[in-house]
């Protein structure tokens, strides 16, 4: 089962494995951080700290590894487009994050830091470097609707991760915009962009980091050898309950409500989707306590 669930997530093509081996460098980056963070200490909060090339690292390597997967499940072999989207948004990224890794090691503010001119100038190709990592995502997101997946399963967990992706694209302006009306207003650097008592980068994490969770669960479905009818079922019941989830954290987000300032609306909603997302999940769980060795066929 471990070892199908392996060969289901690892890269198949020159493209996905630009943007893997990409991914792989930026984990690195995650465990070297902490291991400075633990000799250095200090806080994980605020405009300056080691929680930032922490968690950035994590989170590129989560995207670059999630963009490899989804390029490996196009059903049309298309090299140069793969290896173009591959490229642009390997350079890209790393590029934005080793910008955000440069200031913490400066000592600086990565964010929002237009005080200087020097720390001007970062926060300016971060954009930029935000601007291409945008345009790639977007150029893939359409590839995945012209030409979608023929299995069913695959074209729910692709299609689903790469839209909630894409509406993460969009919240992150409104974070820039928001971070920009701190700066107008305090004249400073924000700690932490907030809306109201909202931390507003909650929805744009958690419209990124879907997709990871739908490609694990695709895997294991088809390391424990379930059929296509009930693969699909597990699939559409995830990515629905997964952009319930993103949708109370949108809402909530732009309300200016704390996360955990829940309202009847919201416990229902985030009900249903732990619903949802548990079925899936232990629906799988059974799948594969079932399963006996049986030959796995890679889907496209």
């Amino acid at each position: 089962m471990v070892s199908a669930v392996i060969r289901q997530l690892r890269p198949r093509s020159r493209a996905s494995r630009v943007v893997m081996v990409t991914a792989l460098g930026w984990a690195a980056s995650a465990v070297f951080h902490i291991g400075v963070f633990a000799v250095d200490g200090g806080s994980l909060s605020g405009a300056v700290s080691w929680r930032k090339p922490i968690v950035f690292s994590i989170s590129i390597s989560l995207t670059l590894w999630a963009v490899g997967w989804v390029l490996d499940r196009m059903p049309t072999v298309r090299p140069r487009l793969a290896g173009a989207i591959a490229w642009v948004f390997a350079v890209a990224s790393t590029i934005e994050t080793a910008l955000i890794v440069l200031q913490t090691w400066r000592g600086r503010a990565s964010h929002f830091n237009v005080f200087e001119p020097g720390d001007a100038a970062i926060f300016g190709l971060m954009g930029i470097g935000i601007i291409v990592m945008s345009a790639a995502l977007l150029t893939l997101f359409v590839w995945t609707l012209v030409e979608r997946p023929a299995d069913a399963a695959t074209r729910w967990a692709v299609i689903g991760g790469m839209a909630a992706i894409i509406a993460g694209l969009g919240i992150g302006q409104w974070l820039v915009d928001l971070g920009f009306q701190h700066v107008a207003r305090f004249g400073a650097v924000p700690e932490v962009v907030t809306n109201g008592d909202a931390v507003a980068k909650f929805p744009h994490a958690v419209s990124f980091h879907g997709i990871q969770l739908f490609a694990l669960l695709l895997a294991m479905a088809d390391g424990a050898g379930s059929d296509a009818t009930r693969r699909a079922t597990v699939m559409r019941v995830a990515v629905t309950g997964y952009l319930g989830l993103l949708t109370f954290a949108t809402i909530q987000s732009v309300a200016g409500l704390a996360p955990l300032a829940l309202r009847p609306w919201s416990i229902a909603l985030i009900a249903a989707s732990v619903a949802a997302l548990g079925w899936a999940t232990a629906t799988v769980a059974r799948a594969a306590r079932r399963s006996r060795h049986v030959p796995v066929t890679l889907r496209a």
